[in-house]
């Protein structure tokens, strides 16, 4: 295993304590406040959430095997430490490159008889799944605090009393500029209808003239009309029978 452990290692990026309090608030929708959002940890969030996800280098997990060799009864000997390595690259290769760590190695070590042993490759992948789900929505929690923020610049700054003062002021001023309107403007403006009696004088008119076909819609829109003057008047409508006689 030494032969392919020699480079350093590539770096894993964890969040922070401080954020990790945080990633655990946004997982469990706790609401935030602005204050929440520091730069300090939007920018820990950004990166968290731009490498977390990545694959380990062969390098990283090859040394992670090493360290872990020094921790079971059974270590693979040099003949077949790089074979061992290669297999558990197939096997785990894909997990978050954050998975090879300390932790993970302590975990294996602590897990009680079997941790006494070298793991099989389907046995370590099992190991460090859980730990990988962790990571995705570690960082899933980040990007969501990255949009967060973003859309906090984004938002409308709260006008300060000096600046509502002076908008106030501004409107007050204007209204004074605007000319007086008359009481009955509104009045003038509307164009002139006829009264509902003029309607109805109107139509009985043409009544008098009309064919059966403009008879047949006439006397019951006169009748209408003379029940709606009625309920306006607190009168009975005469009815369109009497209102032709009289008219």
């Amino acid at each position: 295993m030494n032969a392919i452990s020699t480079l350093a290692p590539s770096a894993i990026r964890q969040p922070s304590p401080d954020l990790s309090v945080l990633l655990d608030a946004v997982r469990n929708s706790v609401p935030l406040q602005a204050r929440d959002l520091t730069p300090q940890r939007v920018a820990e969030a950004r990166a968290v959430a731009g490498v977390a996800l990545q694959p380990a280098d062969p390098v990283l997990i090859a040394a992670w095997l090493k360290k872990l060799a020094g921790l079971v009864v059974n270590g693979p000997d040099e003949a077949r430490a790089q074979q061992q390595a290669h297999a558990m690259v197939e096997v785990c290769g894909d997990l978050p490159a954050a998975v090879w760590c300390p932790e993970t190695r302590r975990a294996w070590a602590r897990s009680g008889e079997r941790g006494k042993f070298w793991p099989a490759p389907a046995e370590l992948y099992a190991h460090l799944l859980p730990f990988a789900e962790k990571i995705r929505w570690q960082v899933h929690a980040a990007r969501k605090v990255v949009k967060m923020a973003e859309a906090a610049k984004e938002a409308p700054k709260r006008r300060t009393p000096e600046e509502r003062a002076a908008v106030e002021r501004a409107v007050n001023a204007w209204r004074g500029c605007q000319p007086v309107q008359p009481k009955d403007v509104v009045k003038r403006m509307q164009p002139d209808q006829p009264s509902l009696r003029q309607r109805i004088a109107e139509y009985r008119r043409q009544l008098e003239a009309a064919g059966p076909e403009a008879r047949a819609w006439l006397e019951p829109l006169i009748t209408n009309l003379e029940a709606q003057h009625a309920a306006i008047c607190r009168k009975q409508p005469r009815g369109f029978t009497e209102s032709v006689v009289r008219a």
